[in-house]
């Protein structure tokens, strides 16, 4: 077992040096704040115990002791989600806390928040405010909506998001409502991405000495997410709102034309199936992808007899037969548990994994514990709990969690004393004034906070030295990159991915990154997947592989030939970066492995990014999209009520979320590792694992298990509960959907009453709802008015309306209509990309986040097979025409 405080005290985080100024709350803004804890950086978050936070929610441990209290400081998923932070408590409405805020900028290298638009502007800490105080900061800024656009002033959380992006109406079983999705996967989400945009930002401040705003918005950053969606609505006219879409966990719904559902191959078997003893999380996930895999899945079966009918016997067949294929498949997998199915099958080279829970995940995934993705830490009032660590390994900056969530306030004279030189006189004065803490808010639970008053010693702070990470000495920086196009200009990445590590390459291309994708001759195998473009299955017009591979170049290279590794050798001595996504040991296997590369290229980074990780009893299994929503979490709390729809399955988000989640934090590896490249000088080997990425990307599932030992249960449209919750997605006049999140009240203020009728007013909805006769909140004490409201009105007059009068709700879109968003065309989200083979022009969705200094954009459409191997084989390694020709001839290229 690694011995972790070892590890710690000789390797440095990526990130260490970093100060990050944390004002985040909820969910999306301190999972961000959180991994940059655990890289390195110290993290000092910003509290007011009289604020909205998610400090007292939720229960604190599955049996307190005798005398037990819950407060501000025992809540088991806090400490989770705000592992690896300091604590400050400050009054930043008044001048002393706002001035104190100002001191904290100008030694913070990024400042981090994610409240509505316009509330640090109020006050006074706008980015140019910001900026004046430290040339070289870093904002972030993580609304809703961003701060541009007509409806920046909207709200969202995590369902909501996911509502408004898209992602909720892919999610779910033809003819039945929006399955949705069963946590707040934006808020997850959302915060990678804030993690993914803060480091493009420290890179680049750290090259050229530039700060930046980032504006990012959290629904926007899902429509992506949505696949080659919304290139098949234009390049082939097709409309998500047809038959048979969403397919719920098939790739294609049987009895509808055979069209594409944006995850991944239309084959079958592609299912959820039923495993014994038939308890409510026993199913298991089964695809094949080839006639071979198949026949191999009726051997493992015991050679059923009706899997041998002739209509069995090729995929399209199988395709239009999926009920009777579904069936005789399910027959057998209830007689087995859902982890021996798994065995018996992967033992064979059948892809098939287990859906688990969130017991499963923690105590009967062998995958997760060999990994140490559950460490154990003590937190001081709640005991020894384990914390969820990082899905990567870096081989030389190890990320860890390196405490549990701070007390709050914890930490404050450590800062204030410390690290601003503040007297302690003042400190003193500041709790008693109402600036550190408020007047009239008991500090009785908190008596560490009344030490630190009785305390007059003098607080001693090691800080970190490390030269050129802090941005410090950003005026004396020599620039070697330029500005014109992205974070990343400069770096060069060798691209080796199939369908797992595409969507990485696309991010870090359209970050500005140089990114060669290297492929076998004929093309990748992702160019087989659909939509084609006008269903023509050529690989130069695969819409799922433009989707994923725009900002790339393409050439071809056999790396199993002698004069394939020395040309690969080549570009490997020039690059940056090299991303992979082959079966653990393979590249080692052709003396292309990381330690050997980088004896003639010492700063080169190299990031694997396989199902399970390098190592661990899994490390071989093979996998889909769908087996890894299974095994990691999705599936098993996405879904439906069973009264709703009784005997639904587990459901699968659509949209390849598995690749994109391990493309996430295999892009917020590699950049940690440029980062601190830019100190040492010297690269690093990155093991980054998609089965752990899941595993860790459904909120508080595992927290909940973790701390209550219940398993949670599937709703309809909503997160999943261990008891459950009222309705939050409802059926509007028009037929269309809305999520209201927590709108609903079981009882009704004078204040909200009059809200609502006003509303109902402008809508044309019973004006006698204004009388003064019913305003008794007596007479009408449950929510029959909101749903009376929303059963007579459209989504859309819902949906504004609601957002308008501040309450934070969301309409269920498909993507046609998110296509037609005003605020996606103010925010200048679509980008126009040209495809000069077929002559036309499609739009392709651009980032969530808008950086100031360093757009990210669409360089170029993906490449043909093999574009550009005269422009880099010749070009740029020396070879000549004829070279090309002979390496062509020969199976090179």
């Amino acid at each position: 077992m690694v011995n972790v405080e070892t590890l710690l005290e000789n390797r440095p985080g990526a990130l260490s040096g970093i100060r990050v100024l944390d004002f985040t709350w909820v969910r999306a803004g301190p999972w961000c704040t959180r991994w940059l804890g655990a890289l390195g950086a110290e993290v000092i978050k910003v509290e007011w115990p009289d604020n909205p936070s998610t400090r007292g929610i939720g229960r604190p441990i599955p049996d307190p002791v005798p005398g037990f209290e819950q407060n501000l400081n025992n809540n088991g998923h806090f400490s989770d989600t705000n592992a690896n932070k300091l604590s400050i408590t400050l009054n930043t409405r008044t001048p002393r806390g706002a001035d104190l805020i100002k001191r904290l900028v100008a030694v913070s290298d990024i400042v981090i928040e994610n409240f509505a638009y316009g509330v640090l502007e109020r006050w006074g800490l706008g980015y140019e405010d910001m900026k004046a105080i430290k040339k070289d900061i870093i904002y972030l800024s993580m609304s809703g909506f961003g701060h541009t656009g007509r409806d920046r002033d909207y709200q969202t959380m995590g369902p909501i998001a996911q509502a408004l992006s898209g992602l909720t109406y892919t999610s779910g079983l033809p003819g039945q409502p929006p399955a949705g999705w069963g946590w707040s996967y934006m808020d997850d989400t959302g915060g990678m991405y804030g993690v993914m945009y803060a480091l493009s930002a420290l890179y680049h401040r750290n090259m050229t000495g530039e700060g930046q705003h980032i504006d990012s918005a959290q629904w926007i950053k899902g429509v992506p997410l949505n696949g080659a969606v919304f290139l098949d609505i234009q390049a082939n006219g097709r409309s998500t709102e047809r038959e048979g879409f969403p397919p719920g966990n098939r790739a294609h719904w049987p009895g509808t034309p055979i069209l594409n559902n944006y995850r991944e191959r239309t084959v079958a078997p592609h299912n959820a199936y039923r495993t014994g003893p038939e308890g409510y999380d026993d199913w298991c996930t089964i695809v094949c992808f080839t006639d071979e895999e198949w026949t191999t899945l009726v051997d493992v079966m015991g050679l059923p007899a009706w899997a041998f009918d002739s209509k069995f016997a090729t995929m399209k067949g199988r395709l239009d037969n999926q009920e009777e294929l579904d069936k005789g498949i399910q027959e057998w997998t209830k007689t087995l548990g859902k982890y021996e199915v798994m065995q018996l099958c992967q033992d064979s080279g059948v892809r098939c994994m287990p859906v688990q829970n969130n017991l499963d995940r923690f105590e009967n995934d062998p995958q997760l514990q060999h990994r140490g993705i559950f460490r154990e830490l003590e937190h001081p009032t709640l005991g020894k709990w384990p914390l969820q660590e990082a899905p990567f390994k870096m081989s030389d900056t190890p990320p860890f969690n390196v405490r549990t969530a701070p007390l709050i306030g914890e930490h404050n004279k450590e800062i204030f004393e410390g690290l601003l030189g503040v007297t302690h006189q003042e400190l003193v004065d500041g709790f008693h004034d109402g600036t550190f803490w408020p007047i009239d808010y008991d500090r009785t639970p908190y008596p560490y906070l009344q030490e630190m008053i009785d305390s007059t010693s003098k607080v001693t702070r090691s800080e970190d030295t490390l030269e050129g990470i802090s941005g410090s000495d950003s005026d004396e920086r020599v620039s070697r990159v330029s500005s014109d196009h992205g974070a990343l200009s400069g770096i060069r990445v060798l691209e080796l991915t199939d369908e797992k590590g595409q969507w990485c390459g696309k991010l870090l291309g359209d970050m500005g990154a140089d990114v060669i994708k290297i492929e076998p001759p004929g093309g990748t195998s992702a160019r087989e997947v659909g939509p084609f473009y006008h269903d023509n299955p050529d690989k130069n017009r695969s819409l799922y592989f433009w989707h994923y591979n725009t900002s790339k170049r393409s050439i071809t290279l056999n790396l199993e030939t002698q004069a394939g590794k020395r040309l690969f050798r080549q570009l490997a001595d020039e690059s940056d970066v090299i991303l992979e996504t082959f079966t653990p040991g393979y590249m080692d296997s052709l003396g292309l492995g990381y330690d050997e590369l980088k004896k003639s290229n010492s700063g080169l980074i190299m990031c694997s990014l396989t199902p399970f990780g390098q190592t661990g009893p899994w490390r071989n299994f093979i996998t889909t999209d769908l087996l890894h929503l299974g095994a990691g979490g999705q599936m098993a709390c996405c879904g439906y009520t069973d009264s709703d729809v009784p005997g639904a399955p587990p459901i699968a988000g659509g949209g390849g979320q598995a690749w994109h989640t391990g493309s996430h934090f295999s892009y917020i590896a590699i950049v940690a590792a440029l980062l601190r490249r830019t100190v040492t000088g010297s690269g690093q080997y990155l093991d980054v694992s998609v089965h752990d990425s899941c595993a860790l990307t459904t909120e508080a599932h595992v927290n909940t298990y973790i701390y209550t030992k219940q398993t949670v249960q599937r709703q309809t449209g909503r997160h999943a509960s261990v008891r459950p919750t009222d309705l939050t997605q409802h059926i509007c006049a028009d037929g269309k959907y809305i999520n209201v999140a927590a709108q609903i009240l079981n009882r009704l203020t004078l204040d909200r009453l009059k809200a609502l009728g006003e509303w109902m007013d402008e809508v044309g909805l019973d004006r006698d709802l204004l009388d003064e006769k019913i305003r008794d909140p007596e007479v009408i004490t449950d929510n029959e008015l909101f749903m009376y409201l929303i059963q007579n009105a459209s989504r859309d007059a819902i949906y504004h309306g609601g957002q308008r009068r501040g309450m934070n709700m969301g309409a269920v879109r498909t993507p046609d209509e998110i296509m037609r968003d005003p605020h996606l065309e103010d925010r200048g989200f679509w980008e126009d990309v040209d495809y000069p083979e077929v002559g036309e022009r499609f739009r392709h969705p651009g980032p969530g986040g808008i950086f100031s200094v360093t757009p990210s954009r669409i360089t170029r459409r993906a490449p043909l097979i093999g574009e550009h191997n005269q422009e880099i084989f010749c070009g740029e390694l020396g070879l000549t025409s004829d070279d090309l020709t002979f390496l062509s001839e020969t199976d090179v290229l």
